[in-house]
């Protein structure tokens, strides 16, 4: 009896995955497509207004666009909440206290990501580790190169920054 529940919780994690991956290769074409798409934008708008003003306006545009996609999601997560709100305050009208916040993962959400997890993890690492190990150089001087950025100057042995003789280094002798 329970081998049944198992096997057609696994075709259904199964096909779940499946489903998320055709949906992800559907829109990696256009994803590419949306990067020529901005790369010729950027030429068009460095031609037409120059290279600040066409740098300040694709900002410009990226930000109105992620906020209206922001205002989006958070409307639709609002009125989710909102018809979970309505149900849960017809189920609650025993006197349950309203004001409980609800943990971030709920139990079933717990079991449903391990189940993934358990099933997804031992296929997906071989080609994460093959991905990560052919790469290794370029993630080690992205990683070296984030140290070096992220450095605001060198501290002497007394605790002093050293910046301003750095900057006096590299002006050119008189």
């Amino acid at each position: 009896m329970l081998q049944s529940l198992f096997r057609y919780a696994e075709a259904t994690v199964d096909s779940a995955i499946a489903n998320m991956v055709a949906r992800a290769l559907v829109a990696i074409p256009f994803l590419v497509a949306a990067g020529f798409g901005t790369a010729a934008l950027a030429i068009y708008a460095y031609d037409r207004l120059g290279l600040v003003t066409g740098n300040l306006l694709l900002a410009g545009a990226f930000c109105l666009v992620g906020a209206v996609v922001g205002i989006v999601v958070a409307a639709r997560d609002r009125s989710t909440t909102d018809a979970n709100g309505q149900q849960e305050n017809d189920a609650s009208a025993a006197g349950k206290d309203q004001t409980e916040k609800r943990p971030l993962l709920e139990a079933m959400d717990r079991d449903v990501l391990a189940t993934v997890a358990s099933a997804v993890g031992p296929v997906a690492l071989p080609f994460v580790l093959r991905s990560v190990m052919r790469n290794l150089p370029l993630i080690a001087a992205v990683a070296a190169a984030g140290l070096i950025l992220s450095r605001n100057g060198t501290n002497n042995a007394d605790g002093t920054n050293n910046a301003k003789g750095a900057e006096a280094a590299m002006q050119p002798a008189e």
